[in-house]
């Protein structure tokens, strides 16, 4: 659907129903131009970019000012373009002058924003921050109010596991359907702690692979227990200078191995990217 579809006129007749009902429902932009106005094309060419982008999310009000000098003047429009966002019938922001989409997706992206991605908006905060078990409360206490939200119990048992909580995992994964999305992470989370084993701490690890550059299974037992001790990307390195020194080693081992390192950060996570391009320029 085009940007068209989004988009209504607003006089003083139709503001009640257009603009101050509609917005309880979802953000509403007000865009105050003058037909034939210079100045006001380029913020209305981005408004109708943006309405056609978040498809529904906001509606995209325009009101010709020539036409409604009552409008105007009731919501102190001093400039062209002005662009006003009332959003549960309140204004929640406005912007005199030609608009900046920058700041024009950050606004539109909090206010769009689901309650269920706010949540998880939240709880990518707290783990940046540290604070994983907080992370784990807010996930608990989430889950008791969406118990059939299965990608939120995906979420809660990778960060158990990352805090050494693997029992209380193991019981979410057997719980939840097996063809939940994401829930490689978690799964893959568990396989390298079972990889890792009675491996030696990493102190020792180190000092092998060290005196032992040659020493491939050295580097490898090094890969898993950097993966565990949540040093993935020095984990990733270690398995690449295998691939560097042996691709075929222990019939591909190191490819396999990064492979799952990939699935456990999840799609999207840049260092995952990053080294997905490095194992393919080593094999082709």
């Amino acid at each position: 659907m085009n940007a068209e579809s989004f988009m209504v006129d607003v006089t003083a007749e139709n503001f009640q129903a257009e603009v101050a009902e509609k917005s309880k429902q979802m953000p509403v932009l007000m865009e105050f131009y003058a037909e034939g106005a210079e100045q006001c094309q380029p913020t209305s060419a981005l408004l109708q970019k943006l309405a056609a982008e978040f498809h529904g999310k906001f509606t995209l009000a325009r009101v010709e000012v020539q036409q409604n000098p009552e409008l105007v003047q009731q919501l102190g429009i001093r400039a062209l373009p002005t662009v006003k966002i009332v959003f549960q019938g309140q204004m929640a922001g406005d912007m005199e002058g030609p608009a900046d989409e920058q700041k024009l997706r950050e606004v539109l992206d909090q206010l769009t924003m689901s309650p269920m991605e706010r949540v998880r908006e939240q709880i990518d905060f707290l783990i940046a921050q540290g604070e994983r078990g907080q992370a784990i409360q807010m996930l608990q206490q989430v889950i008791a109010e969406e118990p059939k939200n299965f990608g939120l119990h995906v979420e809660l048992c990778d960060l158990l596991i990352m805090e050494g909580q693997i029992d209380d995992a193991r019981q979410i994964l057997d719980a939840i359907p097996e063809d939940t999305a994401g829930v490689e992470k978690p799964v893959s989370r568990l396989e390298f702690l079972d990889l890792a084993g009675d491996l030696a701490p990493l102190v020792e690890l180190q000092a092998s692979s060290e005196a032992e550059p040659d020493n491939l299974q050295a580097k490898y037992d090094l890969a898993i227990r950097l993966v565990v001790e949540d040093q993935v990307e020095a984990g990733l390195e270690a398995l690449l200078s295998i691939m560097r020194i042996d691709k075929t080693w222990q019939e591909e081992l190191a490819r396999m191995t990064m492979i799952k390192v990939f699935n456990m950060l999840g799609k999207g996570d840049e260092v995952a990217t990053g080294y997905r391009r490095k194992m393919f320029g080593l094999l082709h």
